[in-house]
């Protein structure tokens, strides 16, 4: 029998991937970049492969369905119109959101919760005699573009203030924003650049003294521009807090929350009702003029520790605030040069972790910690590097009173420096941190995680789960061995994720340590930092909050054949060759490995892998005298990798003759 033998089966599946299907989709900005709490609007998402949007993910509770009335509306490639409907409840702030469609989820965007009105950039505001005309409040769209400026101008009477804000870096643009106000004769009435605190970005608030018109002037700080050099600017009467102070409250609690920044004379403390539980231990806190025009954001640590207050004169060991152990400690660098001392009981043995915290959380500061034993000698210090803040891990080497120095590193003070240090028995476990923000697998198909491990004096497995995703999944290599400090976690999902959905999952990590059992998070900040353009301290909330798209059913990458069904053995005690030959398809080059199965005894096979790039292998099999003649069904079983996830295609039903007779009885099916 002549011919080719194709497929008679396959177990396919692989990660989602360009090169095989569909891409996923991506999001360059969004217009408008912000919604205001208790209301709707309909928010147009630009970028690449969004047509059969499936749905919009955020970080924050909001309804979303795709806007009606729009032509085309989730058919185009390169934007989307969702009408987002964010409750009155949620605080002003800074949240995530990605786009779903057939093909996988996007790229995280940041996305501002804003309740000042919005405005997008006409686009042909460059010069001052063309800028673009505004009535405040309001909040503009806008983009800078390389060796460009931007103009808005608007009306201000005598002794009215306003605060203008330039929100790109905390949006994870990167644009480096630069902005000017300019009376009606084009002379310079203030400027800002990179203000402490702000990651980057910039503000200031005025105060007119005279009716007129004025002018804004917004750019890139080394005039740099493209797509992807996005800004909100804000304008209003509302303050500019640079910190809350404290910076921190205990879960549960309630706590009043004063403010610091160069506009926040008037704004009242707030009384704050901390949760038990908040994602990344973090919330947002609108903060408004009593008889304001639009809210500024501002944000406190959610804690298990208990707090405690700088009690000044604290500025000599001897005059030191006393704190009990275990705690947050929350100060401030009240003016220039200020330095501040903490005193604690400890005992002998004790091993303490002290972790500054400023920048992270907002403040400009960054802090030098320095801790004296009993008796006044210095024993450890450390100080803000790159985006660590400093921490100090110290075992206590005799009953007494430590003392804590804090300072600011370049003595800098004044309201807005605020710091926290939290200061916790030091406990054996590990930290985690996973390669991705996001991962698309195709229905029923697989995706891989590197996840690494910074292990803090424990060197047992440490054993991996996924939630978020639901039942059903399947997890592979999900233990970081003993002694070891990475792993690729693959997780095959079930197939009753439909194509189209989007979740946002978690990677845990356990252990058994002594009597008790650690579990930690992963960690996606390098990742984050990576996809906002490098912003040092992406919003907490979205640390470790995975994105995940699920795409449609992988297609097949190979398949194999045989030039005939029957491989004929002349002799029992003989030797034949075939060749098993694979068609590839969606661009596979790797090696495919191959097995024979069911051949009858005494039948030696000898092959090898059809290697990367190659159509065929060919294959000898060798017989003994003790074979009886006839026909014996055998299977050809091909394996290959694409792309992280394995194929299996089966050819079942290939006869091996025995002998040159032309009826033979069938021996093996």
């Amino acid at each position: 029998m002549k011919g080719t033998l194709l497929i008679s089966w396959i177990i396919a599946g692989a990660l989602f991937g360009a090169s095989a299907s569909g891409q996923a989709p991506s999001l360059s900005h969004a217009v408008p970049a912000g919604v205001a709490p208790g209301q709707a609007a309909d928010v147009t998402f630009f970028g690449g492969n969004l047509s059969g949007a499936t749905g919009l993910w955020s970080s924050f509770p909001a309804g979303a369905s795709l806007a009606p009335g729009i032509e085309k509306n989730g058919s185009e490639a390169g934007k989307v119109t969702y009408r987002v409907d964010v409750p009155a409840c949620v605080p002003v702030g800074l949240g995530g959101v990605r786009v779903a469609t057939s093909q996988g989820l996007s790229n995280l965007r940041l996305f501002m919760i804003d309740d000042l009105p919005a405005v997008a950039e006409d686009g042909r505001n460059k010069t001052i005699d063309s800028a673009q005309r505004l009535v405040l409040p309001v909040a503009v769209d806008g983009g800078c573009e390389a060796e460009s400026r931007d103009f808005y101008k608007f009306t201000a009477r005598a002794g009215q203030r306003v605060s203008v804000e330039a929100v790109a870096r905390r949006l994870g643009s990167p644009l480096d924003p630069v902005i000017r106000l300019l009376d009606s004769d084009s002379r310079e009435l203030m400027y800002s650049d990179d203000e402490g605190g702000l990651s980057g970005d910039c503000r200031y608030a005025y105060k007119f003294y005279s009716d007129g018109e004025y002018v804004i002037e917004i750019r890139d700080a080394c005039y740099q521009g493209g797509g992807d050099y996005r800004y909100r600017l804000r304008l209003g009467d509302f303050p500019l807090p640079t910190t809350a102070f404290p910076l921190g409250g205990q879960k549960g609690t309630t706590c009043e929350i004063a403010f610091a920044g160069p506009a926040v004379e008037g704004v009242p403390a707030q009384r704050v009702t901390l949760p038990a539980a908040v994602a990344g231990d973090w919330m947002s806190i609108g903060v408004k003029y009593p008889k304001g025009q639009g809210s500024a954001m501002a944000g406190l640590v959610v804690s298990g520790l208990r707090e405690e207050m700088e009690s000044e004169p604290n500025d000599s060991p001897e005059a030191g605030s006393r704190v009990n152990l275990p705690c947050a400690i929350n100060g401030r660098f009240a003016a220039p040069k200020d330095r501040d001392y903490y005193s604690f009981e400890a005992q002998r043995g004790l091993r303490v972790l002290i972790a500054g915290k400023a920048r992270s959380l907002g403040s400009p500061s960054d802090l030098f910690l320095r801790l004296y034993r009993p008796g006044g000698a210095p024993v450890a210090e450390t100080e803000d590097s790159d985006t660590q803040e400093g921490a100090i891990d110290y075992t206590i080497p005799e009953d007494g009173t430590y003392r804590l120095m804090i300072e600011e590193l370049y003595r800098r003070g004044g309201p807005e420096h605020a710091y926290r240090v939290e200061i916790e028995p030091y406990r054996q476990g590990f930290l985690l941190a996973v390669d991705a923000d996001k991962f698309d697998a195709p229905r029923g198909g697989i995706f891989v995680a590197k996840v690494t491990c910074v292990r803090r004096d424990y060197n047992g497995p440490i054993v991996l789960s996924v939630e978020g995703a639901g039942e059903g999944l399947v997890l592979a290599n999900h233990t970081i061995l003993e002694g070891k400090n990475e792993t690729l976690l693959s997780a095959t999902l079930p197939s009753g994720l439909e194509t189209g959905r989007a979740f946002a999952i978690g990677i845990l990590g356990r252990a058994k340590i002594g009597e008790g059992e650690f579990t930690a998070k992963a960690s996606t900040l390098g990742a984050l930092r990576k996809v906002l353009h490098g912003l040092p301290y992406p919003p907490a909330a979205l640390d470790g909050a995975i994105g995940l798209g699920i795409g449609p059913v992988f297609p097949s990458f190979f398949e194999l054949s045989v030039a005939s069904q029957i491989v004929l053995l002349p002799q029992p005690n003989g030797k034949t060759t075939f060749k098993i030959m694979v068609k590839r398809l969606n661009a596979f080059e790797e090696q495919i490995t191959v097995a024979l199965d069911l051949l009858p005894a005494g039948v030696m096979a000898e092959f090898k892998p059809i290697e990367k790039g190659k159509s065929e292998t060919d294959v000898t099999l060798s017989g003994s005298a003790a074979l009886e003649e006839g026909d014996y069904a055998f299977r050809i079983t091909g394996r290959g990798t694409f792309q992280n996830q394995p194929q299996q295609v089966i050819l079942e039903n290939v006869v091996l003759r025995i002998g040159n007779g032309n009826d033979h009885a069938q021996k093996r099916t």
